[in-house]
């Protein structure tokens, strides 16, 4: 496991990234999920990327926004499921008669 000073990201691996969570208009929204300037991630972009603190935050995002679609997914599936489970019973119950 990597100390938070020695993580680093490049400004490739910035830009993928926010364009995955974002789309082609990202840096305003990235800057805003991280709780920086727009011109921070301008910076970052320029100056081949970052490390420690700011890279921590980026990847904190990602794992924050995998996190919230992987929860809704779980809830969507769950709830499908419990529909299909109504929806056989209901089968069940109109075949016996």
């Amino acid at each position: 496991m990597h100390s938070e000073a020695e993580r680093t990201l490049t400004a490739l691996e910035i830009r993928q990234i926010g364009e995955s969570l974002f789309g082609a208009v990202w840096q305003g929204e990235m800057a805003r999920a991280v709780g920086v300037p727009r011109q921070s991630i301008g910076h970052y972009l320029k100056t081949g990327g970052v490390k420690g603190t700011q890279a921590a935050a980026i990847i904190g995002l990602v794992a924050r926004v995998a996190l919230r679609e992987l929860m809704s997914a779980k809830a969507h599936q769950t709830a499908s499921e419990a529909r299909h489970a109504d929806l056989a019973s209901l089968l069940l119950r109109f075949d016996a008669r």
